[in-house]
């Protein structure tokens, strides 16, 4: 999906559930909620346009009042349920990574699983890679990195269509099975939380595949013309139209 166009989906949120259980457990089951309903609705929204193959897109978590902040949130899940990192991770030993479970944690029957991944800065070795049996959202929760993905398949990978998209505090990346891509670091380290759809242990021989061809952020260069722009999809905050006029945001977004 080419970067100059625009998906808007609306109506997505971490809404956290009401209830007597500890503030981190209903941050996660609000976390696990948004990732699959986006993912669902995705696909659907995919399938109607004619386009259900492999695709890509990005977004960005926003705060919608006063004193919203994810991070915090996320450090109520930690507090609750803390992690240890194990590493490597996919075979990069400056990449580590830990599991929130839903199913265990949550006691009900979610396939999702969100994971905690920990680049290190200069972690360019983690090789493309394709996802054969699992959907990913994909929330950058700190530091600052790279996400590098193609539209070609694993079975035709070429390495010369390879798109590196700037991965920043609060970007989203959505991306179905079978994507080619990787993420990498420069000079900054960079904390992910990978909402997988379903989970497979990564030990799991199904987890992931490389291509034929190897490719790294390390070993080779970009092939398309960097540049700077405005996201496409813009959020209608305020208006005030005539009378007779159709909203923007009538015209602009589509509902879930």
């Amino acid at each position: 999906m080419a970067i100059d166009r625009a998906l808007v989906m609306g109506g997505l949120e971490v809404a956290i559930p009401p209830g007597d259980t500890p503030a981190g457990t209903r941050v996660l089951a609000g976390i696990v909620a948004m990732a699959e309903q986006a993912v669902e609705r995705f696909h659907r929204t995919a399938k109607q346009a004619g386009r259900p193959g492999a695709s890509a897109v990005l977004s960005r978590l926003r705060g919608t009042g006063r004193g919203i902040s994810f991070t915090r949130l996320v450090g109520e899940l930690e507090r609750a349920h803390p992690l240890t990192l194990d590493y490597p991770f996919e075979g990069s030993d400056r990449v580590g990574g830990a599991v929130w479970i839903a199913r265990e944690i949550l006691g009900n029957k979610s396939t999702t699983s969100v994971a905690k991944l920990c680049w290190d800065s200069r972690a360019m070795d983690l090789p493309m890679h394709v996802h054969d049996h699992s959907d990913r959202f994909i929330i950058v929760l700190k530091g600052r990195g790279f996400f590098h993905v193609t539209g070609e398949s694993a079975e035709t990978f070429t390495g010369t269509s390879v798109r590196s998209i700037p991965a920043r505090e609060r970007d989203v990346f959505l991306f179905t099975r079978g994507t080619v891509h990787t993420f990498s670091t420069d000079a900054e380290p960079m904390v992910l939380l990978s909402c997988q759809l379903p989970f497979l242990d990564f030990n799991d021989p199904r987890q992931y595949r490389l291509p034929r061809l190897r490719w790294t952020a390390k070993e080779r260069p970009d092939s398309y013309r960097a540049g700077i722009a405005c996201d496409p999809g813009w959020s209608v905050l305020a208006e005030r139209p005539a009378a007779s006029a159709v909203s923007l945001a009538d015209v602009l977004t589509i509902g879930p």
